[in-house]
């Protein structure tokens, strides 16, 4: 069903532009499927109750360039009131189509976080979906979600001073490249995030490795340290930067340790962060969906929303 979806945003989305924007927002229509919807007393469709909060958002896809002239897929998500909204970058997990943004994950999650009076933007990376390219894992990849600051700076309702930064799992490592390329983000969250590649409980991880990163089998610690986060944490830019370290205590995939490890090290580099750990929750804190959200909304309303 998921991949349906996700075929769905990423083909069959265009109907209607917005005009607000540097790039052509193509407005998706997830009332359309039947899944979100009920027949009214006048056999119109409606938002089913839980899904009551889309009816105050808009959901984009949109193509954009890349530095290297490649077309890269992302999309964004609005409140419909007029208004000027900070904005939360999202950089997503996985690798290549795995981990890629679907319908799900921009109905189900993001936008209950953009109803709460935030833009969502974020770009699908190259070699997923409709981008052309080929992933690196934290290389060439981090100059696709550094882009997205040109478009938001032509949002007119997007507020450029006030950009907030979410990423899950690889895009953890993501938030930590990109924060020490620019000094614009003044609220950073990660959720399940690798503290460092070179991960002996994971050595599978480093065939992915190998297939992915440039010049990794030449000099794999130097390819490594690029993407370390940790070693990202003393060259942030933004020594005012505010961090929200999420993990779950039984994550399958990235083992809990890092948490504390990401949070150590930022808190060692005088940066203020805050650190939360569901104890019964796995890699997605599936379990625990509703409070990571309601979460993740009260920390950007915090350092973002209330300036």
């Amino acid at each position: 069903m998921k991949k349906i979806f996700y075929v769905y945003l990423l083909l069959f989305s265009g109907l209607f532009y917005a005009q607000n924007s540097s790039v052509n927002l193509e407005q998706t229509f997830p009332e359309k499927i039947e899944e979100y919807t009920v027949k009214n007393k006048n056999g119109q469709s409606v938002f089913k109750d839980e899904y009551k909060y889309l009816d105050s958002i808009n959901i984009y896809g949109y193509n954009y360039s890349s530095y290297d002239n490649l077309t890269i897929r992302g999309f964004l998500i609005e409140p419909k009131e007029k208004g000027t909204y900070p904005v939360i970058i999202f950089n997503r997990g996985g690798n290549k189509e795995l981990g890629a943004v679907t319908i799900p994950t921009l109905t189900n999650f993001l936008a209950k976080i953009a109803a709460k009076g935030f833009i969502v933007i974020g770009s699908q990376l190259r070699g997923s979906g409709r981008s052309e390219g080929k992933d690196e894992f934290g290389g060439k990849d981090i100059g696709d979600v550094m882009k997205l600051f040109e478009i938001i700076d032509h949002q007119s309702n997007a507020d450029p001073k006030r950009i907030g930064m979410l990423g899950v799992s690889r895009g953890s490592m993501t938030n930590f490249l990109v924060l020490k390329e620019t000094d614009r983000i003044m609220a950073n969250a990660t959720i399940g995030g690798i503290a460092d590649l070179n991960q002996k409980d994971r050595p599978e991880m480093y065939e992915l490795y190998k297939e992915l990163i440039p010049d990794f089998e030449k000099n794999p610690k130097k390819e490594l340290d690029k993407r370390s986060s940790l070693l990202s944490i003393p060259l942030i830019k933004n020594k005012n930067l505010k961090n929200f370290i999420i993990h779950g205590a039984n994550d399958e995939r990235v083992n809990v340790d890092n948490a504390f490890v990401l949070f150590n090290t930022l808190k060692s580099n005088n940066f203020s962060t805050r650190l939360l750990i569901y104890e019964d929750a796995n890699h997605g804190i599936n379990n625990n969906t509703n409070d990571l959200i309601g979460q993740i909304i009260r920390y950007f309303t915090v350092y973002l929303a209330k300036l």
